[in-house]
């Protein structure tokens, strides 16, 4: 198997999981847009972010990232609290119905790199991991929208 079908077979492994534990919550109503504002501001290092800081972090415009925030607040997926630093302003936070939706995303690639480590002895999973890492670092991605988590299965002595 090439690598690109050993990737688009990852893949889709990974979007049936994914879809499972939609079906499963409900969260499937959340479009690909919403889903990666909530992972940037789900990334914010602070308190949550200001709508300007979202929309910067997204590259949109400021009535773009205005539009989407009224649409996730309404679904549940954000709160606003005052803004400490400008009374002017609010922080747009994820709420737990949202950080829900993180957990669930990190089920799915623990389960991922379960399977995937059943088939695998301790030093080819060790290998996979380091080059996987070594192929990721060469990617040149956007901020990633997340923390990574540390899923990898590890079998106990």
């Amino acid at each position: 198997m090439t690598l690109t079908d050993s990737l688009k077979q990852l893949e889709w492994f990974i979007w049936h999981r994914w879809r499972e534990h939609s079906r499963q919550s409900g969260s499937m109503e959340l479009t690909s847009s919403e889903l990666e504002y909530l992972y940037a501001l789900m990334s914010a290092q602070g308190p949550g972010l200001r709508l300007t800081e979202l929309a910067a972090l997204m590259q949109v415009s400021k009535a773009s990232a205005s539009t989407m925030a009224r649409k996730l607040d309404r679904q549940g997926y954000l709160r606003r609290e005052a803004c400490p630093e400008d009374a002017r302003a609010s922080r747009l936070l994820p709420t737990d119905k949202a950080l829900y939706l993180q957990k669930e995303e990190t089920s799915v690639y623990r389960e991922t790199a379960t399977a995937m480590g059943r088939a695998l002895s301790e030093e080819e999973l060790a290998q996979l991991e380091r080059l996987l890492a070594k192929a990721c670092r060469a990617l040149e991605l956007p901020q990633a929208p997340l923390p990574v988590p540390d899923i990898s299965p590890r079998k106990q002595d």
